[in-house]
């Protein structure tokens, strides 16, 4: 008792001043609206303050998965190169890349908003119109995998339609057997879609890899979606309702890669002029 009396003797200035500022508060938050108002827009700022020190924070924890991905995907790039150093010298190389006009662009983007716990769930980039970023563009993940497709443009934003979306469609090939389906998400499960459609002679097996097929409306052909988790015969439709492990971690997602491929705008442009709207 006597150290909690020498101690209270102590702070007691403190506390009676943190009650009294207390009071002070309250009274002014409650006086007029315009104090109201200015004190809920500090309390704001205060807030997005906290928030993005927490999200700086999240971010360079996530540092270390990152530089892994890049490193697989380089290692990756890598592997594909060496033949090619092997067969043509340097100055032959240079003189074949100067006559390829390359069908496709990359844009790294950021995920500056998202969500995944809807049934119609989108993602916001901060990249857009002034980056080059057009609507119809796939948008990846760094390893490639498929994430959803550029829906909505700014100057500075880009909207893109999750593969978690139930209006979500693509069209999805077994790399095992080359059969296609309908790619879509029924909901619930993020790390889950569905791969439909598929014919009941083609051979499946758990493992095999889903990739987007030549008919895929927004994406290149052969960009990774998933592997096979299970699958079963739908009887009335003769053909095998497939449950594809999603590539992509869709909760984790922080960046992105945005694909530009001509010959997808083309397809776009023509079906909008033609029907007056799009289908995968």
């Amino acid at each position: 008792m006597y150290r909690l009396q020498l101690f209270l003797g102590r702070v007691y200035v403190l506390l009676i001043f943190l009650v009294v500022e207390g009071f002070a508060i309250y009274f002014y938050a409650h006086s007029t609206v315009h104090s109201q108002a200015r004190l809920l827009a500090v309390s704001d700022n205060l807030a997005r303050g906290i928030y993005a020190g927490l999200a700086d924070a999240g971010d360079y924890f996530r540092l270390e998965k990152t530089n892994r991905a890049l490193a697989a995907r380089v290692e990756e790039l890598e592997n594909e190169l060496a033949p090619w150093r092997e067969i043509y010298t340097e100055r032959e190389r240079d003189s074949i890349a100067g006559t390829i006009e390359f069908a496709k662009n990359y844009i790294s983007a950021r995920v500056v908003r998202g969500t995944v716990n809807r049934r119609e769930n989108f993602l916001m980039v901060d990249r857009g119109s002034r980056d080059g970023v057009e609507k119809g563009m796939a948008v990846t993940s760094l390893d490639g995998c498929v994430v959803g497709y550029v829906e909505a443009v700014s100057a500075r934003n880009a909207i893109c339609v999750s593969v978690l979306n139930t209006a979500f469609r693509a069209s999805g090939v077994l790399g095992s057997s080359g059969h296609m389906g309908s790619i879509s998400w029924p909901g619930g499960d993020i790390r889950t879609i569905k791969l439909t459609e598929v014919p009941k002679y083609a051979e499946v097996a758990v493992g095999d890899k889903v990739l987007t097929s030549a008919l895929s409306f927004h994406f290149p052909e052969g960009l990774f979606i998933g592997t096979v988790e299970g699958f079963e015969m739908v009887d009335a439709t003769a053909s095998w309702d497939i449950d594809v492990r999603l590539g992509a971690d869709m909760g984790a997602l922080r960046d992105v890669v945005l694909v530009e491929s001509p010959e997808v705008y083309d397809r776009i442009k023509l079906e909008e002029e033609v029907l007056g709207e799009t289908n995968e």
